[in-house]
């Protein structure tokens, strides 16, 4: 059977509404299995070990915890076409890279207790050094915006991703085609879906997300990027 993982980015007290209203709308369209994905530091301003009740609440959801970057600040000018200072780790040096990750995985540990496998780059823009700084800090995952890497066998698995661009004229954009994008990607064995809290400041992308959720809840079996390692450390053709 086909599969999709849910995704809800940017997971950070900064969005604290949003992220409510998020998870009220997984609960609401029946997704029981999603993946958070935590910034540590939000901006710089928004260290989670400062905000308890919101680790609290993000713990009490049972979902799994993927590194979502650090602070997601950045980026060079050649990524003004997929982001605008967010792609944090473009542009890095292998120094600067293994700082970053390091500072990420000391704040999330220390505030949830969680030792993160598997890693998300903001706006999904890596950098040459992010893979081997990545697997010396025994990360197993690492996902792009077209594909996952699994880091032990250095095998990509492609995997596209349906989200909503929060930029004026490309949330324009992004909202028409979604649906299109859903269909387009329909014979792929594995679908992500990624949601940002700054979708729900838009209705209409609300909207479009009730309805894409629950499509893919009756036409694929929702896993988690654990469950993805386990399954394509058995089925490399995936």
């Amino acid at each position: 059977m086909q599969t999709a993982i849910v995704e809800l980015h940017d997971v950070t007290p900064h969005y604290y509404d949003w992220i409510a209203q998020a998870l009220d709308l997984l609960s609401v369209c029946g997704i029981q299995k999603y993946s958070l994905l935590v910034v540590p530091n939000f901006w710089n301003e928004t260290p989670l070990y400062k905000h308890p009740s919101f680790v609290k609440a993000i713990l009490a959801t049972n979902q799994e915890i993927i590194l979502h970057g650090f602070n997601h600040r950045g980026g060079t000018l050649k990524d003004t076409l997929w982001t605008f200072r967010e792609g944090e780790f473009s542009g890095l040096t292998l120094s600067e890279t293994y700082e970053r990750l390091k500072q990420a995985v000391e704040v999330l540990l220390e505030a949830t207790g969680v030792k993160p496998y598997a890693f998300v780059p903001p706006a999904w823009i890596g950098n040459p050094h992010l893979e081997d700084v990545l697997y010396s800090m025994d990360f197993k995952v690492v996902a792009y915006r077209g594909h996952i890497k699994y880091l032990d066998t250095n095998t990509s698995y492609p995997s596209p991703v349906i989200t909503f661009s929060n930029r004026p004229l490309l949330s324009f954009f992004s909202v028409v085609l979604g649906p299109a994008f859903f269909k387009l990607f329909k014979n792929h064995r594995l679908l992500r879906l990624a949601l940002h809290p700054r979708d729900f400041r838009d209705r209409k992308k609300v909207k479009l997300w009730r309805y894409l959720l629950s499509k893919v809840k009756r036409t694929r079996r929702l896993i988690s990027y654990e469950e993805f390692l386990s399954e394509s450390r058995l089925a490399p053709s995936l």
